[in-house]
């Protein structure tokens, strides 16, 4: 799985909370793994990279979502791989943690 490849594309869609960007994180996780929504069992992992930064993926890499906060404001940016599936669910579901 390549993330880079897939981030120098751009994000899909942008978002921003003003929630912790631990909490947003926490939140994506959680909802991508909801398999009653998705159907499908791939594991969902979290990272954190530096200090407010998290990474949010899925086992094949066909979605991600970079969460950055700084200042009391959290930045979310999702990656879709092309062509992958239920990409407007799971950006949904992104903006249902904001």
């Amino acid at each position: 799985m390549n993330l880079n490849q897939t981030r120098s594309a751009g994000p899909a869609h942008v978002y921003s909370s003003q929630k912790p960007a631990a909490a947003v994180a926490e939140c994506i996780k959680v909802s991508w793994g909801n398999v009653q929504l998705f159907g499908d069992v791939a594991d969902v992992f979290m990272e954190q990279g530096k200090p407010g930064e998290f990474t949010v993926y899925t086992t094949e890499g066909e979605y991600f979502a970079d969460v950055t906060g700084k200042g009391g404001a959290t930045s979310v940016s999702f990656y879709a791989k092309p062509g992958a599936k239920v990409i407007d669910q799971r950006g949904a579901m992104v903006a249902t943690c904001l």
